[in-house]
């Protein structure tokens, strides 16, 4: 018990005054003491650690699924991905066969008996790249598939970090607008305290006002909140490629991801994983093959063709047949110019997309080392105020009231210890949140995005 000693007292209360005396009846007296008693025996409700989750909530899994699958954008980029892989076949396929219909050597006449070596010609031809060039094209076409395939992969991890954060952002402001509600019973019991005082002589209306009005800014802030709460459902529903109007149900809790001591093994994750980086290694390897089918096309082109004349019977008799063959080197002296220009500027290109993937990867490593250090200094300081600094604000605010009740605490210390309990539940919520959000920010370099198709 918080109370010691006290007074018994008299109030006479007509319209709007109350005057008081020294004996107090029984029933308000009791009143009074059990309001102060109730609130005392409230339990400590520090910030809930991340975990439990409500029946039929929404999890994250499910939030993954519906990005990947019905988000636009997603299909897009899966549409460019098939484009660029039916390219493939055509690259390394030869030159069509020509077909060749004619006549030889006919008379001005048109009379087709009249010469012996009059024919009606039939042919064949063929260009052979015997030099490989069409198997270079073939490989680097296969190259810049898998770079579209990459390209899909970071639309679809970018769309998912995105998604993510939206989670994290509705989850931690329906947490506040909990946090809100709940200060706000705390502020009607310290308004109720404030006005049985009064009622009692004990205290001001200026203590009761203020209390009031402290209650009034909570409800003005629960409909800001309110509204964060829609927004921030709207733009998760959008990303899963569903009405933005839809109401988003219960959000199971984020799960708790490990944080690794070094971040070395994010950074090995990270180039064997990160899309973007493994897009541009599928580019230097396209740009290279290029480069080589461009040098193999500054040698000779082999051209093999074969005919056939067919003669008509002349006055000597049947004539027979007339077949040919005959192969063909092309010189590539203006196109071996081109070509070698050509070849030049995919090993530019190629360098260019290597210097790239470099600066990217030193790039990762910064990003990787900040949000290591980043996560486990949230993460400490996030266990610190759930386990340490919410549970003692609490406790300090239930003494505080206890202690108002019986004149031992003054009203400014109690409000500031109220206003102590908000403050120190939407920081914990703050740091969860900005925890969420750094580890996932982590997984987008991380995590296989085949693990999200599967």
């Amino acid at each position: 018990m918080f109370v010691t000693r006290f007074h018994w007292y008299r109030i006479d209360c007509r319209g709007a005054s109350c005057l008081v005396g020294r004996r107090l009846p029984a029933l308000v007296f009791v009143g009074l003491m059990a309001a102060s008693a109730l609130v005392s025996a409230r339990p400590a409700r520090a910030v809930e650690p991340s975990g439990g989750s409500p029946v039929n909530a929404l999890g994250m899994e499910q939030v993954v699924r519906d990005v990947l699958r019905q988000n636009d954008n997603v299909a897009a980029a899966r549409y460019m991905e098939q484009a660029s892989r039916a390219r493939v076949g055509p690259a390394g396929a030869w030159n069509d066969p020509m077909l060749m219909l004619g006549v030889a050597n006919l008379p001005t006449s048109f009379d087709f008996k009249m010469d012996d070596m009059t024919m009606k010609m039939i042919g064949l031809s063929q260009d052979i790249p015997y030099a490989g060039a069409k198997g270079l094209q073939a490989r680097a076409a296969r190259a810049e598939a898998a770079a579209s395939t990459e390209e899909r992969r970071s639309t679809e991890a970018e769309l998912v970090t995105a998604a993510r954060l939206a989670y994290f952002g509705l989850y931690y402001q329906r947490k506040n607008l909990e946090d809100l509600k709940r200060q706000q019973e705390l502020m009607r019991d310290v308004v109720e305290s404030a006005t049985a005082k009064l009622r009692a002589d004990q205290a001001g209306q200026d203590e009761v006002l203020a209390a009031q009005a402290d209650l009034w800014r909570l409800e003005s802030m629960i409909l800001s909140a309110e509204a964060g709460v829609t927004q921030a459902g709207s733009t998760l529903n959008s990303l899963r490629g569903l009405d933005p109007q839809l109401e988003v149900p219960p959000l199971a809790a984020p799960y708790a991801a490990d944080i690794p001591a070094q971040p070395d093994s994010w950074m090995q994750a990270a180039s064997e994983h990160y899309p973007r980086l493994k897009r541009l290694e599928r580019l230097s390897e396209s740009y290279a093959f290029s480069a080589s089918a461009s040098q193999r096309m500054r040698l000779p082109m082999l051209g093999l063709s074969a005919s056939y004349g067919m003669r008509e019977d002349g006055p000597m008799g049947p004539r027979d047949g007339m077949v040919g063959f005959q192969a063909t080197l092309s010189l590539p002296i203006f196109a071996g110019r081109q070509q070698g220009q050509m070849a030049r500027s995919m090993r530019a290109m190629q360098r260019g997309t290597e210097a790239e993937a470099e600066q990217l990867r030193r790039e990762i490593r910064a990003d990787l080392v900040t949000l290591h250090d980043r996560a486990q200094r949230l993460s400490k300081s996030l266990k610190l105020y759930r386990d340490e600094i919410v549970p003692a604000t609490e406790d300090a605010y239930r003494s505080g009231l206890a202690g108002y009740a019986n004149n031992r605490t003054s009203f400014i210390a109690l409000l500031t210890y109220a206003g102590a309990i908000y403050r120190d539940r939407i920081t914990a919520n703050q740091l969860a949140n900005e925890l969420d959000r750094t580890l996932a920010e982590a997984e987008r370099y991380t995590v296989d995005p085949a693990v999200w198709a599967e």
